[in-house]
Formats: structure tokens, C-alpha cells, sequence
């Protein structure tokens, strides 16, 4: 089912409950058994830097889809799955500069990491984006009953994902925050 190079990559920051969902994403899907075409990484650290790993793929070798996967605050249900395409669209000029100030400061977010290495030329054409609604967002390991109960819904999607192309190609196309995405029960 899969053709071409995919990238699945987890986004957040580790030991902060909930919001380490797509850092303990990716640790789990790195021990998964995949076709060789698909790569999975932790790729929560400087967007910069993460668009100069991805540019280092050589020119005929490059990731044609990539599935990233984050805890991201959006005002939803605790727990909340949901999936879309992203639409790429590039916000104005000044909040891309913000985006570019985050991270060479340190800021690390699924919108501000999507936003940088889509402004470097570094993602493939088609991302999908699966979010998971966190809770908690202080120190510690264990996540909020709610995201706990998501994460293996939400791991599997991204599975489901980045091994069927017209799955992710079924996705709503929506803008970071996938304001019209499909939202999935957990």
C-alpha cells in the first residue's frame, strides 16, 4: 500500500504528562516493524535544525508524505483525536518571523515546527497532522485518564496513516488546527 518515502514524526517536549503524547508517540512507533520506506523520528527540537535533517535527504530520496503527531492545546475535549491534511497555507510574513524567532529560541510546537519547515522548503507537499486535546500540562511522566486513553487510538491512526496514502488523502484539508477536521471518538 505504501509508495514512496514517508515520514512519521512525533513533536512535544519530554516528562510534561500529556503534552509528551507525540514524543512517547514516536518512541512506541520506532519499535513498531515498518517497510523500509518509512521512517518514524523524534523531531522535537529546533524546526531549523529539523528543516536541515529533512534537506539532507538526497534530492531522489526525499519524504513525499509525512504524518506528524502532537499534543496541542485547541480548546477541545481532554483527549480529543483528531486527523487532517494539512493545507500548507504559510501565515503572513511577521507571525512566520515569530515562528523563526521560537525556534532558534527554543520553542517547541507542532504549529511553530509545521510553520518553519514548510517556510525552508523542507516538508513534502502532503502532511498529514493527527492532534491529541491534552489536560495536564505540568511536570511529570504519567499521562491525564483522558489522553491515556486516546494515545493507542491515536498511535494507530498514525500507523493506519502513513502506510495507506488514500487514507491520508481522505482526510479534510484544513489549516493548522484542522478547524474543519474529522475528529475522531476515543
Amino acid at each position: 500500500m505504501v509508495s514512496g518515502r514517508v515520514l512519521v514524526a512525533g513533536i512535544g517536549y519530554r516528562n510534561l504528562r500529556d503534552h509528551s503524547a507525540g514524543v512517547y508517540a514516536a518512541d512506541r512507533l520506532m519499535n513498531q516493524r515498518w517497510p523500509e520506506c518509512v521512517v518514524v523520528e523524534d523531531l522535537s527540537y529546533c524546526p531549523v535544525a529539523v528543516s536541515w535533517r529533512l534537506l539532507e535527504e538526497p534530492e531522489g530520496a526525499r519524504f513525499e508524505r509525512a504524518v506528524f503527531v502532537a499534543a496541542v492545546e485547541r480548546g477541545r475535549v481532554p483527549g480529543a483525536v483528531v486527523a487532517y491534511m494539512w493545507d500548507g497555507v504559510l501565515p503572513d510574513a511577521e507571525e512566520v518571523q515569530r515562528c523563526v524567532s521560537d525556534a532558534v529560541t527554543g520553542v517547541i510546537h507542532l504549529d511553530n515546527s509545521l510553520v518553519v519547515t514548510r517556510q525552508l522548503g523542507a516538508l513534502p507537499a502532503e502532511v498529514a497532522v493527527v492532534e491529541i486535546e491534552p489536560m495536564l500540562h505540568e511536570f511529570g511522566e504519567e499521562f491525564s485518564a483522558p489522553v491515556a486513553a486516546a494515545f493507542h487510538a491515536a498511535c494507530r491512526l498514525v500507523t493506519e496513516l502513513a502506510l495507506d496514502p488514500h487514507l491520508a488523502e481522505a482526510l479534510p484539508r484544513a489549516p493548522l488546527g484542522g478547524a474543519r477536521a474529522h475528529s475522531t471518538a476515543t
